[in-house]
């Protein structure tokens, strides 16, 4: 008996420590985020032409010539880092009776003989992209001014792509001008996005380890980590004109213009 009595204390007591030890985990999610900044070493110009006129073969007429003029501005500019795509030419018929904005596609072939009755002038337009790659930022930015300066001067007027909207113009031939559009770019961002993972990580764990010191927590311990999409910037930092303000600009301006920005979030699971 004077064993028993151990081992049947030590069976009592056996319950209590497993109640202890399943004790239920506490946890917190946290999202942090963070951006950082990269020298571009790409950019992609998108850039058309855009005319309007009476007939099919007007518009054709100006497009062609304007384009070539371009086609001509850039050979001599005699960069060996250039790729140039384009699209083929889009034509739509358009007039004030159009009052959403909207127009009608020409058929195959075009209107040789003009606009169809009560519906105004043709829209004509191209869409190209050019794409110049340095590793050294400041000639990139360089090849950038002198390739968007050539087009310009050339007849270059939009951004390419079809016309969302129409813009009703007293002369003919001459349409709303947005100008080319930069979108600058880094072939490998990953020491970036490393980067920046990292610095949206402690901001995530800097949050959680406040919330468990309100809440009389304990030690903050990190469970997972998942990389998740950021929110898309409320405007578009890469236009022509933010880049320009870039290259005058002293470093590390609110807006970066000029660079390459690298958004990342996490979404952290922690105990306390």
């Amino acid at each position: 008996m004077r064993t028993v009595v151990p081992v049947l204390a030590a069976l009592a007591a056996a319950p209590l420590a497993w109640a202890q030890e399943a004790k239920p985990e506490r946890v917190l999610t946290v999202t942090g985020t963070a951006t950082v900044y990269a020298k571009p070493d790409v950019a992609r110009i998108h850039y058309g032409v855009r005319a309007s006129e009476g007939s099919a073969d007007a518009v054709k007429d100006v497009l062609t010539k304007t384009n070539k003029a371009i086609d001509e501005a850039v050979k001599k500019l005699k960069l060996s880092n250039l790729t140039l795509t384009a699209a083929p030419m889009g034509m739509k018929q358009a007039g004030m009776n159009n009052a959403a904005g909207l127009a009608v596609p020409v058929p195959p072939g075009g209107a040789p003989g003009g606009a169809a009755p009560g519906l105004g002038n043709l829209l004509g337009y191209t869409s190209h992209t050019a794409t110049l790659t340095n590793t050294d930022p400041d000639k990139l930015r360089a090849d950038v001014e002198a390739f968007v300066k050539a087009i310009t001067e050339a007849g270059a007027n939009t951004a390419g792509e079809e016309p969302k909207e129409i813009n009703l113009n007293i002369f003919p031939g001459q349409d709303g001008s947005d100008g080319p559009r930069i979108v600058l770019a880094r072939s490998d961002d990953s020491d970036a996005r490393a980067d920046a993972l990292q610095q949206a990580v402690k901001k995530a764990v800097k949050s959680a380890q406040a919330i468990s010191r309100a809440l009389s927590g304990g030690e903050i311990k990190v469970l997972s980590v998942t990389d998740s999409e950021p929110e898309k910037p409320a405007t578009d930092p890469s236009n022509f004109f933010n880049w320009m303000e870039g290259l005058t600009s002293a470093p590390h301006t609110k807006s970066n213009a000029g660079e390459v920005e690298v958004r990342v979030k996490v979404v952290v699971r922690c105990s306390y």
